[in-house]
């Protein structure tokens, strides 16, 4: 008897450990959802609080780097903050944007219009729902935006514009390393951007020999279609859309879902030509 109810005993605390990993599990899960239907929204730097303690240190040489990419290509990813406009996650990136108001106020003001933040606020009052703020600061975490070949070139293509260059070991004084600067602002590694860069040279040296086949001309408009209807989507989400922009955003789905259609049969074709 006494073995049977070792036995039972084992079983039920087996069952309790696998019911709350579902829970967290499921946690998880909900605050994964929760932040994607946040409210996107602009709030002043003011109203933006940090929390009483972080899970994470701020790492000072991390914030710098965060800073200057912000100068350049603005805030990417928005910072996520309860009801009230504690912070939720992305203390590195509040830390990078309090840097730049106080040490390039230029830049600061030229990014970040009338002093207002883009955020997702969530619907709850993180002091009185602690559990759930720490599953929403998890979530954020363990999120790694898979960001596209087209769209990492593009942002390697504005810092260009802003006199970055791809600089092989420590950049000397004056100098704006590319590779670093994006790999930071998107959250990947420098080796990763190096190589989507390095691959992005290797197509443009081919580039001007299929220039005069239509089929690639045609492939790279669909590119620039596709990019510039992307970009107008976060347009439209950052602002208060009008009644003709509501209708805009109704259809834009269904015309990037053809677009990308024709852009996979170009690659095809494009393909058959090579």
């Amino acid at each position: 008897m006494a073995k049977r109810r070792t036995n039972s005993d084992a079983l039920f605390a087996e069952a309790t450990a696998t019911a709350d990993a579902i829970h967290e599990l499921d946690q998880a899960a909900a605050a994964k959802v929760e932040q994607e239907r946040a409210q996107r929204t602009k709030i002043p730097l003011a109203q933006i609080h940090p929390r009483e303690a972080d899970t994470r240190p701020i790492r000072p040489e991390h914030v710098a780097d965060l800073a200057d990419s912000i100068a350049a290509l603005g805030l990417i990813e928005p910072l996520v903050v309860d009801c009230k406009g504690v912070l939720l996650a992305g203390a590195h990136r509040l830390a990078a944007i309090q840097l730049l108001k106080e040490a390039k106020e230029e830049a600061y003001a030229q990014q970040f219009s009338d002093d207002l933040i883009m955020v997702h606020m969530m619907a709850f009052d993180a002091e009185e729902e602690p559990e759930r703020a720490l599953q929403v600061e998890l979530a954020e975490n363990e999120k790694r935006v898979n960001y596209t070949r087209d769209q990492i070139e593009r942002l390697a293509e504005r810092l260009r514009t802003l006199n970055y260059r791809e600089i092989r070991g420590r950049p000397r004084e004056g100098e704006k390393a590319l590779g670093p600067a994006l790999a930071v602002a998107i959250g990947v590694s420098t080796r990763y951007v190096r190589k989507i860069l390095k691959e992005q040279r290797q197509e443009e040296a081919g580039e001007e020999n299929r220039n005069s086949v239509p089929i690639f001309q045609k492939l790279k408009l669909l590119k620039r279609i596709e990019a510039a209807t992307q970009e107008l989507v976060v347009l439209l989400e950052s602002d208060q859309p009008t009644r003709a922009e509501q209708s805009l955003s109704k259809a834009i789905p269904t015309f990037l879902k053809t677009v990308k259609n024709s852009i996979n049969e170009a690659k095809v074709a494009a393909k058959s030509r090579r």
